[in-house]
C-alpha cells in the first residue's frame, strides 16, 4: 500500500471517528439517522481493515491495532493491539515496532 493510501486511510479513520463523536452531541431531530449512517460507515471500514489484516496486510494490521489500543470503534484491547502490532512489525512496519516498544514500557 502506498504512503498516500496509508495517509488517506488514517485520515478516513480520524474523520469517521470525529463524525461519530460529533454526532453523539447532535441535538437535531435527525441525529439518530446521522449516528446510524456514521456507525455503518465506521463498521464497514473496520470490517474492511479486519479482512485485510487477516490477509496479511501490514498497514491494515497497524491501523486496526491502533483502533484496538485506543478503543475506537472496537472494544479496547491491549492484547489484541499488541498481537496486531507484532504482525505488522514482523512484516517490516517500523511504526508498529515503535508502538510495540511504547506499549511494553512500564507505566
Amino acid at each position: 500500500m502506498s504512503l498516500l493510501c496509508q495517509q488517506i486511510n488514517r485520515i478516513a479513520i480520524v474523520a469517521i471517528m470525529a463524525i461519530v463523536f460529533s454526532a453523539c452531541t447532535e441535538k437535531a431531530a435527525d441525529s439518530n439517522s446521522v449516528e446510524k449512517v456514521v456507525s455503518t460507515v465506521a463498521e464497514d471500514k473496520i470490517t474492511q481493515l479486519q479482512r485485510q489484516a487477516q490477509q496479511g496486510d501490514p498497514d491494515a494490521q497497524y491501523e486496526l491495532a491502533y483502533l484496538y489500543e485506543n478503543g475506537l470503534g472496537v472494544p479496547k484491547s491491549e492484547t489484541r493491539a499488541l498481537e496486531l502490532y507484532q504482525q505488522a512489525a514482523d512484516q517490516g512496519r517500523p511504526a508498529a515496532q515503535d508502538n510495540l516498544d511504547a506499549m511494553s514500557k512500564p507505566k
